[in-house]
C-alpha cells in the first residue's frame, strides 16, 4: 500500500519546538495545490533613540552610482554588495555580520533606505515607527499638539483590513505584539475602526505567545459543546439595543465588548493548519535581561523570532511587531544607557566619565541587533518555502527596522529604514537608496558635533508605500487630505513648509524600489 504524505511534516528546531518544513505542492492533493494563493506578511522592529552617525549606519557614498530627479531634487541609488573583511561581510559599520550570515544572496533581499523625515519636532516617542506620531513625550512643539488626535499604528490598520486579511480561515491572531515595550496602537472597537486609540500591551513570553497562535485539536471534535460566548452574545445584544436607560457611553462600552467577543468567537472557529506542532522548550522568561547583557538580549529576541517563523509557516498570523527598549539595548555597558550613551552619541567625545566615545558603544549595539535579530529572522524566513506562493516566506514578507529618531538624538531628520523581503515582488531589493536633497541642509556640523543632516522625503510616504505593498488602497489609510500614512503638521516650529514638491509626493509609492 502506498504511504500517504501529510500536508505538513515537521523538523525539530534549535529553539526546542518543531518547525514546519516547506510545503511541497507536488505531494499535496490536487485541489490543495490549485487553491494556493499568494499572501503578504509584515514584520516591524523598532529600536529606541537613534543618533547613529551616517558614516556608521550607511554604506559608502561611492556605492551610489545612479542619479535621478524626483520631488524637485536629485535622488541616488546603488547596489548592496557586502565587502569581505576577514570573516565579516560588511555594508557599513552597523550593517555587518559574519559572512556565513550576511551572504551575497541574502544581501540581494535587503534594502537600505536613507533620507526619510518626520516633518516636525516629535521628541521621545513610541509611535514614530508606524505612524502614530501622537504617542510622543515632547514638551511643547508641533508634535506635542498631536496628542489629542492619535492614529492607529500601521500594523493595526493592516490587521483589520479585509484587503490584507481576505481570508481569516487559519488566522488565530491578527497581529503579534511582542517584547517588553509596544509601538502598536489600535482602536477600542477595531472591527469598525472606531473608539479610543489604545496602546496594545506586548506579550513578553514566547511560550504564552506560542499558546495564542497554536491550539491543539480536540480529540473528539464532534463532541465539542457550543462555546460559552455563543450563549451570552444574544443577551448582550438585547441589553445594548433594547434598554432605554443605557447611556450613550455605556452603549459604546458594551459595543466594544461585543466586538471583542465577536473576535473571540471567530478565533474559536479557526481551523489550525499546524495543530501537531510542538511547543518551545526554552522560555524567554528564563532569560536574565536585567543582568545578562548583550547575549541575553540576543537570546530573548531569537526565541521570539522562532515563534514568528512558525506562525508564518503555519499561517496562523501574518503580522508581528517588536519594540526593543532600553532594557534590551544589546550592549554590555553597565551604566545608564539613556543619559550616558543615547544622549551623548551625537558628539565626537564626551568628557564626563565613564564614557569617552559613546558613539562606538551605540554603533556596536546596533550592529549586534542587525546581525543577531534582524538578519536572524530574515535568514530563518528565507529557509522556509512559502506555502501560498513562489519562493520563500521572506519573499512574501516585508521585514523592516526603523529607529525612534534620525541621525541626531531627538531629531526626526534622516530616519534610517532597513528592510528585508520584497512583499511578494512589490519591492525591488538589493539596493542602497539615498532620498536626501543635498541642497536642503537641516543641521550643519559644528565643533564636537559631527551630524550634518539634510531634508529628504517625508516618512509618511514610506508608511503609505508599505500599506500599498500589503494590498491596501490609499482610501483605506490616508487621512487629513495628505498622502501617505501618519499625522502631518506644518507651519511654525515644523521642519517643512506646508507646500512643495516633497509634500505633493507624499501619496506616491517611494521611488527607486517600486516600479
Amino acid at each position: 500500500m502506498a504511504r500517504q504524505t501529510k500536508r505538513r511534516m515537521f523538523l525539530q528546531g534549535a529553539a526546542g519546538f518543531s518547525l514546519a518544513i516547506p510545503f511541497l505542492p507536488s505531494l499535496a492533493p490536487r485541489d490543495a495545490a490549485a487553491q494556493s494563493t499568494s499572501v503578504k506578511r509584515f514584520v516591524a522592529f523598532g529600536t529606541e533613540h537613534g543618533g547613529v552617525w551616517q558614516s556608521n549606519m550607511y554604506p559608502d557614498a561611492s556605492t551610489l552610482t545612479q542619479t535621478s530627479s524626483y520631488a524637485g531634487h536629485q535622488i541616488r541609488r546603488g547596489a548592496l554588495v557586502p565587502q569581505i573583511e576577514g570573516d565579516m561581510a560588511v555594508l557599513s559599520p552597523v550593517l555587518r555580520a559574519a559572512s556565513h550570515r550576511l551572504t551575497p544572496a541574502l544581501a540581494q533581499k535587503l534594502n537600505v533606505l536613507r533620507g526619510f523625515d518626520i516633518p516636525f519636532d516629535i521628541g521621545h516617542n513610541s509611535g514614530s515607527y508606524l505612524g502614530n506620531y501622537a504617542a510622543n513625550l515632547a514638551e511643547g512643539g508641533v508634535g506635542h499638539d498631536m496628542q489629542d488626535s492619535p492614529l492607529a499604528s500601521l500594523d493595526q490598520v493592516l490587521a483589520w483590513s479585509p484587503s490584507f486579511y481576505g481570508d481569516l480561515g487559519t488566522i488565530l491572531e491578527r497581529s503579534l505584539v511582542m517584547g517588553l515595550s509596544s509601538m502598536s496602537y489600535g482602536w477600542s472597537n477595531p472591527s469598525n475602526q472606531s473608539g479610543d486609540i489604545q496602546r496594545i500591551s506586548p506579550q513578553e513570553s514566547n511560550l504564552a505567545l506560542f499558546e495564542r497562535i497554536f491550539v491543539p485539536p480536540a480529540e473528539n471534535p464532534e463532541e465539542l459543546r457550543p462555546p460559552v460566548v455563543d450563549r451570552i452574545l444574544e443577551d448582550y445584544r438585547r441589553l445594548r439595543d433594547g434598554n432605554r436607560r443605557l447611556s450613550s457611553g455605556d452603549r459604546q462600552r458594551l459595543t466594544e465588548h461585543l466586538d471583542r467577543l465577536d473576535e473571540l468567537e471567530r478565533r474559536l472557529s479557526v481551523v489550525v493548519s499546524c495543530e501537531d506542532i510542538e511547543s518551545p522548550t526554552v522560555a524567554s522568561d528564563s532569560v536574565d535581561l536585567e543582568n545578562g547583557g548583550q547575549q541575553a538580549d540576543i537570546q530573548y529576541w531569537q526565541l521570539m523570532n522562532d515563534v514568528i517563523v512558525a506562525a508564518f509557516a503555519c499561517d496562523t498570523c501574518r503580522i508581528a511587531t517588536g519594540l526593543l527598549n532600553e532594557v534590551t539595548h544589546f550592549s554590555d555597558y553597565p551604566g545608564g544607557w539613556h543619559q550616558e550613551v543615547a544622549h551623548q552619541a551625537d558628539y565626537v567625545t564626551w568628557s564626563a566619565p565613564p564614557v569617552a566615545h559613546p558613539q562606538d558603544i551605540l554603533t556596536e549595539s546596533k550592529q549586534a541587533f542587525f546581525e543577531h535579530v534582524f538578519l536572524d529572522l530574515a535568514a530563518k524566513l528565507d529557509a522556509v518555502a512559502d506555502p501560498h506562493g513562489q519562493g520563500t516566506l521572506l519573499d512574501g514578507t516585508l521585514l523592516q527596522w526603523s529607529q525612534e529618531s534620525g541621525v541626531a538624538t531627538h531629531e526626526s531628520i534622516e530616519c534610517p529604514v532597513v528592510t528585508a523581503g520584497s512583499a511578494g515582488g512589490y519591492f525591488q531589493t538589493g539596493q542602497y537608496c539615498d532620498y536626501r536633497d543635498e541642497n536642503a541642509p537641516f543641521r550643519e556640523a559644528e565643533p564636537g558635533f559631527v551630524v550634518n543632516s539634510h531634508r529628504g522625503l517625508i516618512y509618511n510616504q514610506w508608511l503609505g508605500t508599505v500599506a500599498q505593498s500589503m494590498g491596501l488602497d490609499p482610501s483605506e489609510y490616508e487621512t487629513g487630505g495628505h498622502g501617505g500614512y501618519g499625522q502631518v503638521a506644518f507651519g511654525f516650529g515644523a521642519y517643512y513648509p506646508s507646500t512643495g514638491p516633497v509634500v505633493d509626493a507624499m501619496g506616491d509609492p517611494v521611488p527607486l524600489i517600486t516600479s
